[in-house]
């Protein structure tokens, strides 16, 4: 090697572990860190009532995965035009990748589901937001933040009664793939009623120029303030009912999921005031204030990464751009470790996970850019769309 190709070769380098030109460093950062939440929420060991280390990772719980479905928003955003949405052919070849990718994932969740993880895969449903979205590519951010409102207003409210009701009439809930609309949409441990608020939210801030510091902080303060409300709220109505224990117990009683046989359409229905709760997964417009306002904070100060941030936050970077040969590698990790991968009483076994991950994923992106499952699922989505089309690496 030549001394005058040594700088050439070491910027091309550098280029695949920041993205290249066109890559939003911030977008990266945010999935990276919700990716490694979901590291935390799977095998950290978390507690809010134990102080330290232990309760600061419970934050993770629940908003990680919050986290990642916005990101899928701001992403879908992106690949579609960003501020300006592409139109005509552009339009189509575009839906055509995003349900070609949609695809891939569902067969690909259905692989990582055969190695029977603890892991309650999101992948499945995050294909089905992808899917879900497809229409309102052309919306503007207003329009989206109206229908990301409405959902979130609506959808809890579905996802808490609608299974209830599906019970009660004598209908049969899924309890395999012949059911999997009703999963997705209402019945899922990610339903699609109350998720798509934060796809749909994610879609709109990827309509912004995420370059303009007002935009910027605008997302962090207001994010912040969502969140206090969030949280606020479902404190001060659940509070005097004698905490969150007590009502999920209270909803518990009158609930068809807890029987053998479904409650008759006489019986009491759950407590309505399960909806005020704002715990993780529990799918509440509280939740989706709180937890959704928590995610748009956390993307607003990724955002924030600029010429130094893209340095240092390079390794977290590696990991949102390689998200999904992560997320897939971590479950196979979980399955050779077996039973001995939950109930942490330490949280050794994560630092090692997300050493491990941080370095790999680096060294991968400087090495070859795209990792192996996406630069996989983009062929094949680029070539379905446009036959003609080359694929960019990076």
């Amino acid at each position: 090697m030549t001394v005058a190709a040594a700088p050439g070769l070491a910027r091309r380098h550098a280029d695949l572990l920041l993205g290249g030109p066109g890559r939003v460093t911030g977008v990266d950062v945010a999935r990276g860190l919700a990716v490694l939440g979901m590291f935390a929420a799977h095998v950290g060991y978390t507690s809010a009532d134990a102080g330290g280390l232990a309760a600061a990772l419970d934050v993770a719980n629940g908003r990680s995965s919050i986290l990642f479905a916005l990101v899928a928003g701001v992403s879908l955003a992106l690949v579609s035009g960003g501020r300006t949405p592409v139109v005509g052919l552009a339009l189509v070849q575009t839906r055509t990748r995003v349900l070609v990718r949609a695809v891939m994932l569902l067969a690909l969740v259905g692989v990582l589901d055969l190695l029977g993880t603890r892991v309650l895969l999101i992948l499945g449903f995050y294909a089905a937001y992808f899917v879900l979205a497809l229409p309102f590519l052309r919306w503007s951010p207003g329009r989206l933040a109206v229908l990301a409102g409405t959902v979130a207003l609506v959808g809890p409210v579905l996802a808490y009664y609608v299974p209830e009701l599906l019970a009660r009439a004598g209908l049969h809930l899924p309890d395999d793939g012949s059911g999997a609309f009703t999963d997705f949409l209402v019945s899922g441990h990610y339903p699609a009623v109350v998720w798509m608020a934060y796809v749909l939210a994610g879609l709109a801030i990827g309509r912004l120029d995420l370059g303009a510091t007002r935009v910027r902080l605008a997302l962090v303060a207001g994010g912040a303030l969502a969140a206090v409300i969030g949280y606020g709220v479902s404190a001060a109505v659940v509070g005097p009912l004698g905490g969150s224990q007590a009502v999920e117990d209270a909803a518990a009683v009158w609930s068809s999921a807890y029987r053998p046989e479904p409650l008759a359409w006489s019986d009491p229905w759950p407590t309505s005031a399960y909806l005020w709760l704002a715990g993780p997964h529990t799918d509440t417009l509280p939740e989706v204030v709180g937890s959704g306002g928590f995610a748009v904070a956390v993307l607003g100060l990724c955002l924030f990464a600029g010429r130094v941030g893209r340095w240092v936050l390079a390794p977290v970077a590696a990991v949102g751009a390689l998200a999904l040969t992560v997320y897939s590698a971590q479950i196979v990790v979980l399955w050779l470790w077996g039973d001995a991968a939950y109930d942490q009483t330490t949280n050794g076994p994560l630092l090692v996970l997300v050493l491990v991950t941080l370095a790999v994923a680096t060294a991968w992106r400087w090495a070859f850019g795209q990792g192996p499952l996406e630069r996989l699922v983009a062929t094949v989505a680029r070539r379905t769309a446009d036959p003609s089309a080359t694929v960019r690496e990076g």
